[in-house]
This record gives C-alpha cells, structure tokens and sequence, in this order.
C-alpha cells in the first residue's frame, strides 16, 4: 500500500512538472480523456467477459469446478484494475467541475512555492492519464500470460 502511495506522488510530481496553465492546454484534456478512458473500460469489461466464458468453459468441459479456485487471485486483481480504472473515469469526469467551482468547503491556498490552480488540476488529470495507463498495461499483460500459462496451469492440477 505505502509503495503504491509513493508511486502515484511521484507521478503526480513529474505530472506537475508537465502540468500547464494554459488554458488550450487543459481544455484539450478535459475533452478527449472522459471518451478515451470509458471506451477502454469497455473494451477491457469485454475482453474480460471473454476470458471468464474461456475459462469456465474450460473449466466445466473437464468437469473440474474446483480448478476455478486457481484463478481466484486473478479475478480479485482483475477487479481491483477494473474498479481503479472506473475511478479514474469518474474522476476525469469530475475535475472540470471542481476546476471550475472548486472542492466543495476548500478554497485553493494561494502561495508563492505552490503551483496555480489550473496547473495543480492539469496535474491532478496528468495524473489519472499515467494510472489509467499502467492500470490498462498490466490488465492486458495478465490476460496474455494466462491465456499463454492456460495449458500448464490445468495440467499442473490435473496431476
């Protein structure tokens, strides 16, 4: 938990380092994320059906129910990716908003080593970019090693 603490501060400081006030700058990502992150959490929501129908078919074709226990801590990270993935949606969705009208009973600090307004919400949507897309990098990088590990783990518990 505290290793993906730091994880995400350091990639919102190197987003803060890339982060603008301008206001073309943030208008362009505010626009194009929402659409981009909900039509990857599709695509990923239907490659994922796919995988469980292979599986459980697979799984029921042997008459194994119980082999399904194998890939419990795969569906358990594939739901956790998912769920970060949805926020990170929400989110995007939410900080123009807040970009605007601020976060409800805050008012924004206003200090010579702090950055402006608008660059700390660039950041914040920089930010859910970088997620977004390591969050996609590792769903489809465990979707391929199991359909490419499918045969051996199904051999390993058959013996």
């Amino acid at each position: 938990m505290i290793k993906s603490i730091i994880c995400i501060v350091a990639i919102f400081v190197g987003s803060l380092l890339f982060s603008s006030a301008d206001e073309s700058a943030y208008k362009l990502i505010e626009s194009s994320t929402p659409g981009i992150l909900g039509a990857i959490l599709g695509g990923l929501t239907a490659a994922v059906s796919v995988i469980f129908s292979v599986l459980i078919s697979a799984t029921t074709a042997t008459g194994a129910a119980d082999k399904l226990e194998i890939f419990k801590p795969f569906f358990t990270s594939l739901k956790h990716d998912l769920i970060t993935l949805l926020i990170c949606l929400v989110l995007s969705l939410i900080l123009p908003y807040f970009r605007v009208t601020g976060i409800p009973l805050m008012t924004y600090p206003i200090h010579d080593l702090l950055p402006s307004r608008d660059s700390f919400y660039t950041a914040l949507e920089l930010t859910l970019i970088v997620i977004s897309f390591a969050v996609v990098v590792e769903v489809v990088n465990v979707m391929f090693s199991l359909v490419s590990n499918f045969s051996t783990i199904m051999k390993k518990e058959e013996k």
